[in-house]
């Protein structure tokens, strides 16, 4: 992690920090992505996920190589390479932001594969709610 982002997380603020390297951005609905993040959770693959209650919106780190899998979700956005997530210190919520399941510093990113089943699980389940 860049030193400036440690800095502005001591200030409360919101860190940019780039997709690059190993792992790409997917976003998604907020509430499909707490129903996801409860089935990929118990099996241990569940890498970070940063979430808006603000902008209904969730924001899933997975392997680069990977990240195209999650392309025909609906709702689902896979960012390039390069992308800025602005996100918060994990552990502390800031301008809406929060870690839904914050980066633990194990390299841990979930697997697009469990990802994608658990998104369109979630989205068929909200679909029968209706």
């Amino acid at each position: 992690m860049p030193s400036v982002a440690y800095e502005r997380w001591r200030e409360n603020r919101i860190a940019e920090v780039p997709s690059t390297g190993i792992w790409r951005v997917v976003e998604a609905p907020l509430y499909p992505s707490i129903d996801a993040l409860l089935a990929i959770r118990p099996t241990g693959n569940a890498g970070p996920v940063l979430g808006s209650s603000d902008a209904r919106r969730a924001w899933w780190l997975v392997a680069a190589g990977t990240a195209t899998l999650l392309a025909d979700v609906p709702g689902a956005v896979v960012h390039p390479a390069g992308w800025v997530l602005n996100c918060p210190a994990p552990g502390i919520g800031a301008e809406g932001r929060t870690w839904l399941h914050p980066p633990y510093g194990t390299g841990l990113l979930t697997p697009a594969r469990l990802l994608r089943e658990a998104l369109l699980d979630a989205r068929v389940m909200e679909a029968m709610e209706r």
